[in-house]
């Protein structure tokens, strides 16, 4: 019984060994690709829907610039400082703007692990990049309290806007401990990287919290296109946004074409009482 025992506990221990490779295999060589992917199908499939979207109308906001230059100026504007925000809510222009700015600081201090030779701008960013990664969880925590706080906007507030708030808060702090306390070496870390870039990945050998971070993020690309955070993109199709102020045109609408109307109906519009006695007519002939 006691062989039996000892060889039950040796195959336990062998399978939990297989389990544990195959997960990191998925984790660090299928599912980067997966969630690379999901993000850029999802992306483009979210801007084909908008732009095949008819609009035939004036809808834009106002006050709205007049000219193609206006909209491509007011465009990069609310893509960069945040003005319309910044009339509507200071606190969150603050946030969200500090947000944004620590974000890409954070970004461009990454690509140092996919660039090889590391260009020279990047490494001039690496200690501005390194404070924005510390400061970044602040503003994410005000973008939280004002949500949690404000009684409109919570009333509004979906389990979706939770979701991403918490995703990106748990992704930078998780960041910052492998910074602070729980270094992984950083050679290991660019040769994986490295590795996925040119479709030769290998399973590195790092802290298990960069594993957790690593999956946050993957989560963070599949989620992405799927959430209000595609707001990046949809900005620029915003026909509230998008559009000039040229209301002295006329615009016929594509959709005013001649179409059967249900006689049934009590109270039918105005524009199809001709056709409706016309049928009545040719009926009591």
């Amino acid at each position: 019984m006691n062989c039996s025992y000892g060889r039950d506990s040796q195959w336990t221990w062998v399978s939990r060994v297989m389990a544990f490779e195959m997960l990191e295999k998925f984790l660090f060589i299928i599912l980067p690709y997966l969630s690379v992917a999901a993000f850029l199908i999802g992306f483009l499939y979210r801007f084909w829907v908008w732009g095949k979207t008819p609009v035939p109308l004036r809808i834009v906001t106002t006050p709205a610039p007049r000219t193609r230059g206006g909209v491509i100026w007011r465009l990069i504007g609310d893509a960069l400082w945040f003005p319309s925000l910044f009339k509507g809510d200071r606190f969150l222009w603050a946030a969200g703007l500090a947000f944004h700015i620590l974000l890409w600081l954070v970004l461009l201090r990454h690509l140092r692990y996919f660039l090889y030779p590391v260009p020279g701008w990047v490494e001039g960013i690496q200690t501005l990049g390194l404070y924005a990664g510390y400061l970044i969880p602040i503003p994410l925590a005000l973008l939280l309290a004002r949500r949690l706080a404000d009684e409109k906007v919570l009333y509004v507030s979906i389990l979706g806007d939770y979701f991403s708030l918490f995703l990106l808060l748990a992704i930078t702090l998780s960041g910052t401990l492998l910074r602070v306390f729980f270094r992984t070496y950083l050679v290991e870390v660019k040769a994986y990287a490295l590795s996925l870039i040119h479709l030769q990945p290998v399973v590195p050998q790092v802290h298990w919290l960069f594993g957790l971070h690593f999956l946050l993020v993957m989560v963070l690309l599949i989620y992405f296109p799927l959430s209000k955070l595609m707001h990046s993109g949809g900005l620029f199709w915003s026909p509230t946004r998008n559009q000039r102020a040229n209301f002295e045109t006329q615009f016929v609408n594509p959709w005013d074409f001649p179409v059967t109307y249900n006689p049934q109906n009590l109270w039918p519009p105005e524009k199809y009482h001709q056709a409706l006695a016309e049928s009545k007519e040719g009926k009591k002939e």
